[in-house]
């Protein structure tokens, strides 16, 4: 007798996982995406949670998500995120990237300098049904505010 687990049983290639986030990090290529409401629409589940993994409460749904990053065309007007490496265990994707760009104005309370910061992110996305149902994440962004403060 064969016991199928519900992560076997939703295992993913690196390049279906690949296929299945590739929108969304589009999105986070602020110079070049689309729609960030019918992209997010398209990637992510209609309960999807985003996860900062500090609280419970700060997770947010996929309204608040569409608002967040459509709120970086304004804020970091020519953002980047450059994935570097992507790793798949069932449902799972882990995704290794850098966030790159110029803040446009203040920036976490740091004033506009016109510099520049490069930080690492991780995120770890579960994948239901091919869309993207919830994401832990985390940037460093205390790094981004040291670039950008500093002389």
């Amino acid at each position: 007798m064969t016991v199928t687990t519900a992560a076997s049983a939703q295992s993913l290639t690196e390049p279906q996982a690949r296929a299945i986030i590739a929108p969304w990090y589009s999105l986070f290529n602020v110079a070049t995406r689309g729609d960030v409401k019918s992209i997010q629409e398209q990637a992510l589940t209609a309960d999807y949670e985003s996860c900062s993994g500090y609280l419970p409460s700060e997770c947010w749904g996929r309204d608040t998500s569409i608002k967040v990053v459509a709120n970086f065309a304004n804020s970091i007007p020519d953002m980047k995120f450059d994935i570097k490496e992507v790793l798949v265990a069932g449902d799972r994707v882990i995704v290794r990237g850098e966030v790159s760009g110029t803040p446009a104005g203040e920036l976490f309370g740091v004033p506009h300098t016109g510099k520049s910061f490069r930080i690492m992110a991780i995120d770890i996305q579960t994948i239901k049904d091919g869309k993207i149902a919830k994401t832990y994440h985390m940037e460093n962004w205390l790094s981004a505010l040291g670039q950008l403060r500093a002389k």
